[in-house]
């Protein structure tokens, strides 16, 4: 009896611990609203800007022949002056057809690299900047894509706006391009909605800085202050993270639009997954916390002080297994107070998942997949708690495998 007091009384403590971030996520879902919503009326009445900034498009790929055309078509389509875009293509230890199809466009730039240890996105990065500096190849502002993406005819645009206007640092708007084709990708697009859309919509309305990864845009002044030196296999959150310590905040550009291919099945998943879980490589989360909290304190940086917030956010299938488990315990314990908050927590956030589909609309086919969404949370828990904390999977960077 003694101890079933015990347990009862520990699910509150273990709920409260769940409520701030599901707070925080609804505080930032609150905020992409309203954000959506003005922004809709801004872009109405926005006039162009004219630019002669000059980009670099920087592609990593490592056996990327199969997808690699769609990129490069999309980006032979971009709104801008050829003159003032060049494209590169670093072909990372590849044995297919890789450079040789970057080559036959005519307009590409390819670099060729081997390394037998140093290998994954970060290096390829670190790399082809020295590169282009030694070659005094000089650009306002570079561009890291990956190469199984396309962008949108504006993308180019968009992000040298926000370059006029004094951003430094920005991020595009990923979309999932084939969300219909299984039940895995219409999951991924709604978990890729709310990871890349939601919350750095609503993380930069309240004045916190967007994360970065596929679409990054990166003034040279930045990248001269920042090297890249990131190298794990989660080198962009690993840059983003050395960007707000400095209280550097990333802007999110919705209208620059990159759309990404993505795994059909949990069996390709398995490897991107297991990438963006991993912990291998990464300093310890609590101490970049403090450090954050205590200079955010002392500086009076918003920047800082929400970046703690999403640092220390678990992931949404751990908080809503989190949600369910504590009211199902509840539930058998009949402990009235603890099943009411579970179901305030439930709702919650089931209404931060909400603002994915109020802001993007998607058709019915990412509704129907919704039934799939224990299986794909399961399957995410696994990745999270088990997987990405094993040697044995993150030794190397490994390519996600696709369908041809």
């Amino acid at each position: 009896m003694h101890t079933l007091q015990i347990l009862k009384w520990c699910i509150p403590i273990l709920q409260l611990c769940m409520a701030l971030p599901i707070i925080y996520l609804c505080v930032v879902a609150v905020s992409a609203t309203r954000a959506a919503e003005k922004r809709q009326d801004k872009t109405a009445r926005r006039a162009l800007i004219s630019s002669h900034l000059r980009f670099a498009i920087l592609i990593p790929a490592h056996n990327e022949e199969a997808l690699l055309a769609g990129l490069l078509n999309s980006l032979a389509t971009l709104a801008c002056p050829k003159d003032r875009c060049t494209v590169y293509v670093i072909a990372d230890n590849c044995t297919d057809r890789t450079a040789a199809l970057a080559r036959a466009t005519g307009w590409v730039q390819v670099y060729e690299r081997s390394h037998a240890t140093r290998q994954g996105k970060g290096y390829v990065i670190n790399w082809m900047l020295q590169q282009l500096e030694a070659a005094q190849a000089i650009y306002d502002a570079y561009i890291i894509l990956d190469a199984d993406s396309k962008v949108a005819p504006t993308f180019l645009h968009a992000m040298a706006q926000e370059l006029v206007r004094g951003s430094q640092a920005l991020h595009a708007h990923n979309v999932v391009m084939n969300a219909g084709e299984s039940a895995s990708t219409a999951l991924r697009w709604l978990a890729l909605t709310l990871m890349a859309h939601v919350r750095p919509l609503g993380r930069n309305a309240i004045g916190g800085s967007s994360t970065i990864g596929n679409g990054v845009c990166l003034s040279r002044a930045v990248l001269l202050r920042y090297s890249w030196q990131a190298f794990s296999l989660t080198e962009d959150y690993e840059y983003y993270l050395s960007l707000v310590q400095d209280g550097i905040r990333v802007h999110y550009v919705p209208e620059a639009i990159v759309y990404t291919h993505m795994p059909t099945t949990f069996t390709q998943m398995r490897s991107q997954d297991i990438r963006w879980e991993s912990s291998v490589g990464r300093p310890a989360t609590w101490r970049i916390a403090l450090k954050l909290l205590r200079d955010g304190i002392r500086f009076a940086d918003i920047v800082r002080l929400e970046a703690v917030a999403e640092l220390l956010t678990p992931p949404l299938s751990l908080l809503a297994c989190s949600c369910i488990s504590t009211g199902i315990v509840s539930l058998l314990l009949w402990f009235p107070p603890a099943l009411l908050l579970s179901v305030v927590l439930s709702i919650a956030l089931s209404y931060y998942v909400s603002t994915a589909f109020y802001l993007a609309r998607p058709p019915s086919s990412i509704y129907k997949a919704l039934l799939h969404a224990p299986s794909f949370m399961l399957w995410k828990l696994w990745v999270y708690l088990v997987l990405s904390r094993s040697k044995k999977h993150t030794a190397q960077w490994m390519r996600t495998s696709r369908p041809a």
